[in-house]
């Protein structure tokens, strides 16, 4: 195991970015403000106590492409599938921005592993091409994803002095891998990974269809079942914070819980409690 994945063995991950960001930021956290992002996280990580502070990159960018339209257009300049995430990931002020906030939230949570989350290759290009074309889908083969990671490698490199742990890789049913092969698309991120000794994990949906046992690069899994021969943080079920019972904890993984935007504040430090 990396020191990483020991340290999460036996933790509690907590995605708290949409209750948090109601209870403590009126419903919208000010990411384009790094010193109020980077104290909104402080205020959440002390009432709340996550094992990993995680700071997701497509939150930032959505928050960025809302009050800089002049990057949404450029994005929309051509409609080849890659083009929208290939400007989005060149553009200079945003490289800057995410890697002065990756920084500012190191120094303000020294003790926490930070890891950084962004879409998968496949998940960024339709998510830039959907935010650059008033929605539009996007049709992404298996060279398009060979493209894109590539693209997210070279934009990775600008969190080079950022004090990163980690990276995840947040998938969605119409994303997700199918397999190790499919994963091995991915490899300019995990060479990009693994020089600055970062482990890479996938954010998988539900239960997830596919295995990754053997796959280069990989480290640790998140999602509703444990992946063979991945360190797994078991998510937590929706209906936990309702009442549902304790959920079994992976040997030798950690648990993964998102808190409900709707959570009621009065239940949630208690059934936080019992995760533990």
């Amino acid at each position: 195991m990396s020191a990483l994945t020991d340290r999460l063995a036996g933790s509690l991950w907590l995605d708290y970015t949409a209750y948090a960001g109601r209870l403590l930021a009126g419903g919208s956290v000010p990411w384009l403000d790094v010193d109020a992002a980077s104290g909104w996280m402080r205020k959440a990580q002390s009432l709340l106590k996550s094992d990993v502070a995680v700071l997701p990159a497509a939150a930032v960018v959505s928050a960025w492409l809302n009050t800089h339209a002049e990057l949404t257009a450029a994005m929309a300049a051509k409609s080849r599938a890659v083009f929208a995430l290939k400007t989005l990931l060149a553009d200079e002020p945003l490289r800057a921005h995410l890697a002065e906030l990756a920084r500012v939230l190191r120094a303000g949570l020294p003790k926490l592993p930070l890891l950084l989350a962004i879409p998968s290759p496949k998940l960024w290009v339709v998510q830039a091409h959907a935010q650059a074309h008033g929605g539009n889908a996007v049709e992404v083969d298996a060279d398009t994803v060979d493209s894109a990671a590539a693209y997210i490698a070279d934009f990775l490199r600008v969190f080079a002095d950022s004090g990163l742990d980690g990276l995840v890789l947040e998938e969605t049913a119409a994303s997700e891998p199918a397999g190790a092969d499919d994963l091995a698309l991915y490899q300019p991120l995990f060479n990009v990974a693994a020089h600055y000794r970062w482990d890479v994990g996938l954010r998988l949906p539900g239960e997830g269809r596919y295995g990754y046992e053997g796959a280069a690069g990989l480290a640790f899994a998140l999602g509703a079942r444990v992946l063979p021969g991945l360190v797994t943080g078991v998510a937590v079920p929706s209906g936990y914070w309702s009442g549902g019972d304790v959920p079994a904890r992976a040997e030798g993984g950690f648990r993964y819980a998102e808190i409900p935007a709707e959570a009621n504040p009065e239940s949630v430090l208690e059934r936080l409690a019992a995760l533990r």
